[in-house]
């Protein structure tokens, strides 16, 4: 995230000529040209307003068209319930349009997109947006199934604010892949971010925050998390296995890039909901049937989740809205009960 007091000039705000920053790949690599080009559509740069002449910017991705989703950083969107977003534009001889000032005036006209924050989660510094429309142009990318493996190759896209250029791409390597405790921001920003993250050696600054990480096939497997204030070869990017956990603990169902659909699974029907299971020949209700197998993992890891937050004090309110978000989601599970039970115990 990069936050700017006014909109315009921009060469001024940075104290920076203006020039065009391309893939950092030539001739001798054009696979790398390729990927930039299969993937940079799926990309968003994302416009925060936060007072009429204040403004956060940070990155994103669209991970479904049809649902219209983006996903990205909780500190792009911080509080704030509604965006501006903007997807690279073309020339008519296909190029993508970079300079930044372009993009602004487009969001001081009103011709930015307008986007929704529909849920947030602070630890993960994660957040889900849902757009009005996507342009024709819009693709979405696919997120990868699994993590990463040391060593990978790595690009991701993004709009650093410390340049007048957006949609700009980076190559590194996977250093490390693990679970990360961090303290970061500052003032009222700071944040507690627990979670599985993909360190790499992909320079990153702030403005790239909540963009993706993406491997050769093209395949989303991080989001950019960009605290720093100067490039840095120790980046860190929320590994897309915490991606997938919060798309199943919102309950959100999407189609991604690939085509492939992903639908949680629903729960069983709460006491009073008004919903009767009736027996097999219309005579009478039956019980409902348990949670299936997979709701069961699904909140196990939930709960699972929620017991990294419980050894430390400050970091109660936290364990405490996670638990709860086990019992309300996932009700009738072994581990709603359990953490029904470890709530009773705290009150």
């Amino acid at each position: 995230m990069k936050i700017f007091r006014t909109l315009l000039p921009l060469a001024t705000l940075f104290g920076l000529p203006l020039f065009a920053m391309t893939p950092r790949a030539g001739a001798e690599d054009s696979d790398s040209v390729a990927l930039y080009k299969k993937v940079v559509d799926s990309a968003v740069f994302i416009v925060t307003p936060l007072s009429k002449t204040s403004y956060a910017m940070g990155s994103g991705s669209l991970i479904d068209v049809e649902k219209r989703y983006i996903i990205t950083n909780y500190h792009v969107v911080d509080e704030q319930d509604k965006i501006h977003v903007l997807f690279p534009f073309h020339l008519k001889d296909g190029s993508i349009v970079t300079d930044k000032e372009k993009y602004m005036e487009r969001v001081e006209a009103g011709q930015a997109l307008k986007g929704k924050v529909l849920f947030r989660d602070k630890t993960r510094d994660l957040a889900i947006v849902q757009l009005d429309k996507v342009p024709s142009t819009a693709r979405a990318i696919t997120l990868a199934k699994k993590s990463v493996d040391l060593g990978d190759k790595t690009f991701n896209i993004g709009s650093p604010g410390a340049v007048s250029q957006v949609f700009s791409v980076t190559d590194g390597e996977v250093r490390a892949v693990g679970m990360e405790d961090m303290i970061v921001g500052g003032g009222d920003g700071i944040l507690r971010i627990k979670c599985k993250m993909i360190t790499a050696t992909n320079p990153i600054n702030p403005g790239d925050s909540g963009g993706p990480l993406f491997n050769k096939k093209g395949e989303q497997v991080g989001v950019s998390e960009s605290h720093s204030r100067g490039v840095s070869l120790v980046s860190r990017f929320v590994d897309v296995e915490e991606v997938h956990a919060f798309l199943r603990e919102q309950k959100i169902s999407y189609k991604d890039g690939s085509g492939t659909q992903f639908t949680p699974q629903s729960t069983v029907p709460k006491q009073g909901s008004g919903e009767t299971p009736k027996a097999k020949d219309g005579t009478g209700a039956t019980p409902p049937a348990g949670p299936t197998p997979e709701i069961e993992k699904a909140a196990t890891q939930l709960l699972q989740r929620a017991n990294l937050f419980k050894n430390n004090d400050d970091d109660r309110p936290a364990y405490v809205a996670k638990l709860k978000d086990v019992v309300a989601k996932f009700p009738g599970t072994a581990a709603a009960k359990e953490a029904k039970k470890i709530l009773d115990s705290l009150k």
